[in-house]
Order: C-alpha cells, then sequence, then structure tokens
C-alpha cells in the first residue's frame, strides 16, 4: 500500500520577535492510518528524530562587546515587549521582568565576570544553542532568555523554585543535588527573584 508523506512546520506567529531559528532537525512520527508526518518543532513523546542539523562550531568572538557605551533604559519602557515575548511563550510576564531585574538591573549592555550578556544573561554557549545572532539586542535577548526558562520550567515539572536555581546554576548542578544547589549566590538569587515576584509590584499580569 502507498503511503503518503505529509511535511508540515511550526507557525511563525512571533517571527518578528525571533530572528533566527533555534535548530532545523526534523522529527517524524507515524499516524494511525501509515502516514508519515515530518515537523521541525514536535509536540508530544512519539515523535523519532529523523534527520539531525549539523552543529555550528562555536566562536566566542561571535558575541564580541559591542563598541559602544552601555545605556540603561527604564522598566516602563520594555514592559509591552516583555509581555508580548512572555505570553508568547506561555510566561507569565511577572517571572520575565523580576528575572531580568535580577539579572541586569534592566541594563541590556550588562556583562557578568564569567560572561553572560545583555538583560537575562545569557551564557554564550545559552545564546548559541537558542540562535541567538546579537545577545545584545533587547528582543533577541528577552526571547531567548524566555525560552530557556521555559524550557527549565517544563523539565522540572512546574517547579519554578528549581527552573530558577537551574537558569542561574545550571540544569546539571540541579539534577547532580536534587534540588537548588547549596551555593549561596544561587539560593540569594532565587529568594530575590521570588520576592520580586510575589511583592515587587508587579501584580495584575
Amino acid at each position: 500500500m502507498n503511503r503518503r508523506i505529509v511535511g508540515f512546520l511550526c507557525s511563525f506567529v512571533v517571527a518578528f520577535l525571533w530572528t533566527s531559528p533555534v535548530h532545523a532537525d526534523i522529527f517524524m512520527r507515524r499516524g494511525p492510518d501509515g502516514t508519515l508526518h515530518f515537523s521541525n518543532c514536535p509536540m508530544g513523546a512519539d515523535w523519532k528524530l529523523y534527520a539531525k542539523e549539523k552543529q555550528r562550531k562555536y566562536q566566542y568572538s561571535q558575541y564580541q562587546y559591542p563598541q559602544y557605551s552601555s545605556k540603561k533604559i527604564s522598566r516602563s519602557q520594555y514592559d509591552n515587549l516583555i509581555s508580548i515575548i512572555a505570553r508568547g511563550n506561555g510566561m507569565s510576564p511577572t517571572i520575565i521582568k523580576s528575572v531580568i531585574e535580577v539579572e541586569s538591573g534592566y541594563d541590556p549592555m550588562a556583562r557578568s565576570s564569567k560572561g553572560a550578556m545583555g538583560l537575562m544573561q545569557l551564557m554564550p554557549e545559552t545564546a548559541q544553542e537558542l540562535g541567538v545572532t546579537d545577545p545584545w539586542n533587547p528582543t533577541e535577548n528577552i526571547t531567548a532568555g524566555t525560552k530557556y526558562l521555559s524550557w527549565l520550567l517544563r523539565k522540572y515539572n512546574g517547579n519554578l523554585m528549581l527552573a530558577l536555581a537551574a537558569y542561574n546554576a545550571g540544569p546539571n548542578a540541579v539534577d547532580s543535588y536534587r534540588g537548588i544547589p547549596p551555593y549561596q549566590e544561587t539560593t540569594d538569587y532565587v529568594r530575590n527573584v521570588l520576592a520580586r515576584i510575589y511583592g515587587g509590584g508587579y501584580a495584575g499580569e
């Protein structure tokens, strides 16, 4: 019996917020009638990897600090952008605003001693995995950071404390300790973000 092969890709509802794709791995699943379906963003556990995109070799130079001065913008000027990106990724704007406040104090040019960049302090490896081309661009930075935090929330079954701990210390540390790692920086980070979420003046979002 002949089989129909149906290909489809995810819609680009928020394409104007996301300037570069993550990775173009292709997944496949077989429908009840034998039809093969293909997607680059599978939903559900019945999808199998069909073709994997070759990873680009990471080069730190692609994220060199721009040669212009840092300019802080008020929190209110980012409110609309954050809300659009957060809700487009199933996240509460309150959480993203709180993370940005703790991570960078709303400074799009913030750079840590460890190399974290921009508003949501993306590490270079994370930025590259998420397809970021300019981590200093607020839209790209917030979009990537929001996608990453959303993924962490799914990984930890909606446990916000674990997701925040992993955002700060990395998922490997959280998995290794089976909870929030006993790092002062991480425990302070989780506490500070939660304090802003539940008492930082972002009510009603």
